[in-house]
C-alpha cells in the first residue's frame, strides 16, 4: 500500500490564498489538509467549508485556552510548531509536510515514490526549494506568475555575475530559505519545527520534485514580510534568519526615508532581466516552468480572484495601520 502523506499550515492570508494552498495539496493527493488560521476569517472559512479531506482550526482566544501552552504563543514561528505539532500526533497520514501559505509541492507523485521509497532510518525526507522570482519582461498581473530559480552551490563565484554587488542579499542564489522543508514520519515521536524536526535526525533528499517558494505573492507582500521582521522589538530577527535575511531587514529599516531606494531593492531582489536569466539557465539553476491552481481550485468549485490588485487591497486594509507608521508612501491615499 502507497504511503499516505498530510500537510499542515497556520496562516494568516488573504482568503484566496488559503483557498489555493487547500485546493492545491488536495488535488495532487494529500489524505488530509490541516489549516490552522491565526485569526477568524468568515471568507476563508466559508470558501473551505464543505472540502473533503480538509480540516480547519480557528486559532481563536478559545482554542488557545485548552491548547498548549494555554495562551496564544507570541511568536508566529511558535504558534506555527506548536499546532503542526498537535495534528503529527494525531494524523492518521503516514508523513506529515509543514510548511507556509506560499509553498506548493511541485508534484505529488513524485512524493509518493520518494515517500515509498524512503528506508527505515530516515525520519524525514527533505524538499528542496524552488523559488519563485518574475521576469522584467513579463510584468506580474497574478499572485502566482512567475518562473523558479534554484540555489547555488558556488555561488560564491558565480553569483558576481548574476547579481553583482547584491550578493549578500542573497543566500546561494535566492532571497528566502535554502532549507526546504520536511516530510516527517508519524510514529517516530519527533518533534516538529518550521524547516525540519528538531535534533539532528537522518534523513533522505526528494531528489525528483521541489517546494515551490513565493517569497511574496506580490511585491508589496515582500515589503511587508521584510518590513514587519525589520521592526520587530531588537534581536528577536537576529536569532531565526540567517545572515542574508538580516541583510535585507537592516537594508528596509535604512530605506524607512527612501522609498524609491526600497523598490528598486525589491525589483533587483525578486525580479531578473533578460541577461540573468540567460546565465541562471544556462547554469542549470532556472525553471521556466510555470504554476497555476485554478485547475484545482475549479476542481472543488472554488471562485476566487488571484490578481494582484485584488489580494494587494486586501494587504493594504489590513495593514493599514502599520504602513501608516512605517512606510506611508505605500498606501495610495497618503503617497505623495
Amino acid at each position: 500500500m502507497k504511503p499516505a502523506w498530510a500537510v499542515v499550515s497556520t496562516m494568516d492570508e488573504p482568503a484566496p490564498l488559503v483557498a489555493a494552498f487547500a485546493a492545491h495539496y488536495l488535488s495532487i493527493g494529500a489524505s488530509e489538509v490541516h489549516i490552522f488560521l491565526d485569526q477568524p476569517d468568515p471568507e476563508a472559512e466559508a470558501l473551505l467549508a464543505g472540502l473533503p479531506r480538509v480540516y480547519l482550526t480557528i486559532c481563536d482566544a478559545a482554542y488557545w485556552k485548552v491548547n498548549k501552552p494555554r495562551k496564544r504563543p507570541e511568536m508566529h514561528f511558535s504558534r506555527q510548531c506548536r499546532n503542526a505539532q498537535k495534528v503529527y500526533e494525531t494524523t492518521k497520514a503516514d508523513w506529515l509536510l509543514h510548511c507556509d501559505a506560499d509553498e506548493y509541492v511541485q508534484d505529488g507523485e513524485a512524493v509518493v515514490a520518494a515517500l515509498t521509497a524512503a528506508p527505515d532510518v530516515a525520519l524525514y525526507m527533505r524538499l528542496l526549494v524552488a523559488e519563485r522570482v518574475t521576469l522584467a519582461e513579463e510584468p506580474q498581473s497574478g499572485i502566482f506568475d512567475g518562473i523558479f530559480r534554484h540555489g547555488i552551490k558556488d555561488f560564491d563565484k558565480f553569483g558576481p555575475k548574476v547579481y553583482g554587488l547584491l550578493c549578500d542579499f542573497f543566500r546561494d542564489g535566492v532571497t528566502g530559505h535554502l532549507a526546504g522543508k520536511a516530510f516527517n514520519r508519524v510514529g517516530a515521536g519527533l518533534q516538529i519545527s518550521l524547516h525540519s524536526p528538531r535534533g539532528r535526525q537522518p534523513h533522505r533528499v526528494i531528489k525528483d520534485t521541489r517546494l515551490m517558494h513565493f517569497d511574496g505573492m506580490t511585491r508589496l507582500h515582500f515589503m511587508l514580510k521584510l518590513l514587519r521582521r525589520a521592526h520587530e522589538p531588537e534581536g528577536d530577527a537576529n536569532t531565526r534568519h540567517g545572515a542574508s535575511r538580516i541583510t535585507q531587514f537592516e537594508a528596509f529599516r535604512e530605506s524607512v526615508h527612501d522609498p524609491e531606494h526600497r523598490d528598486a531593492l525589491v525589483t533587483l531582489l525578486k525580479q531578473i532581466d533578460a541577461d540573468q536569466a540567460a546565465l541562471l539557465e544556462a547554469k542549470g539553476v532556472l525553471e521556466r516552468s510555470h504554476f497555476d491552481p485554478r485547475p484545482a481550485l475549479a476542481q472543488f468549485g472554488l471562485k476566487v480572484d488571484l490578481s494582484v490588485a485584488a489580494f494587494d487591497a486586501y494587504l493594504l486594509q489590513k495593514h493599514r495601520g502599520f504602513l501608516e507608521a512605517v512606510a506611508p508612501d505605500l498606501l495610495p491615499d497618503l503617497a505623495e
